[in-house]
């Protein structure tokens, strides 16, 4: 029974001569010595039982010879890209990431320490408050708040959640309104009128980005809130608004993607993202 194993450095050689069509030329090109390249070549041969090279005019492949140098390349080829990925697994590697003003700082924290964890990745965070091209294109990884019907961004949806809407504490009428940029000022009115919270002419309204706006206390007297569910303190009270989704956004360049995969990244963002309870 043939042993399916053999040395790669023996293939090496043969894949050499095989390609060179010449001992000297390849003993030159390894290195070695024309009795080693020799050597080499009929360890592969007796390993296989076949002749793979003969001298015809000069050296040529027999039919043994043509599969075994083909296989052989591709196995130098696995070997050298494995090589390659491995040493890229000690080198510090650097991640540019751009997130949301939106996102609240405990989620922005958990996601961020899970990316320097990974594989000693440092991180350049940057913020911002409205996402654009130029933002995702200049950066590694992108995280920030979509709509679902903005086709372009779809396939990077990571999940898909109802806007919120947080009610005024207690019985006091509404005086202030917070409301995200992903929404105009008359979606916002609207959606207070739908849910029964009327507004009056003296009515101050804010449109921000910034998730650190409401701080730990959403509630106020006389405040209502219409924002992403991510952008609110876990544990606040709040009214889903199924007709109005949002996606949570996440673009890794493609630079990244593979390493992404690698340590599942993006499942493990997802279910930091994921909303509790």
């Amino acid at each position: 029974m043939m042993n399916r194993s053999i040395d790669i450095k023996y293939l090496k050689t043969f894949a050499c001569v095989a390609d060179k069509r010449s001992y000297s030329d390849a003993a030159t090109t390894l290195f070695l010595t024309q009795p080693a390249v020799s050597q080499h070549v009929r360890k592969v041969e007796d390993h296989f039982g076949k002749r793979l090279l003969e001298k015809s005019s000069g050296l040529k492949l027999t039919r043994e010879g043509q599969l075994v140098f083909h296989y052989s390349q591709r196995a130098i080829r696995l070997q050298d890209e494995m090589m390659s990925e491995f040493a890229k697994l000690d080198e510090q590697q650097f991640l540019k990431i751009a997130i949301s003003d939106g996102i609240r700082p405990d989620l922005v924290t958990a996601i961020t320490r899970l990316l320097s964890q990974s594989a000693s990745l440092n991180l350049s965070i940057s913020r911002f408050s409205t996402m654009t091209p130029a933002i995702i294109d200049d950066s590694d990884l992108t995280l920030g708040f979509v709509r679902p019907e903005e086709k372009s961004m779809a396939r990077d949806i990571l999940l898909e959640q109802p806007m919120s809407l947080v009610p005024p504490a207690g019985e006091a009428a509404i005086s202030r309104v917070v409301f995200s940029t992903m929404l105009e000022q008359s979606l916002a009115k609207r959606i207070l009128d739908e849910s029964g919270l009327a507004s009056d002419d003296e009515c101050q309204w804010f449109q921000s980005e910034s998730a650190s706006l409401l701080g730990e206390a959403p509630y106020a007297p006389g405040q209502a809130a219409v924002l992403p569910v991510w952008s609110l303190p876990q544990g606040t009270e709040q009214r889903p608004l199924v007709a109005y989704p949002l996606g949570f956004f996440l673009r890794a360049s493609n630079q990244f993607r593979k390493h992404f995969d690698m340590y599942a990244l993006t499942d493990r963002i997802r279910e930091l993202a994921t909303p509790q309870g």
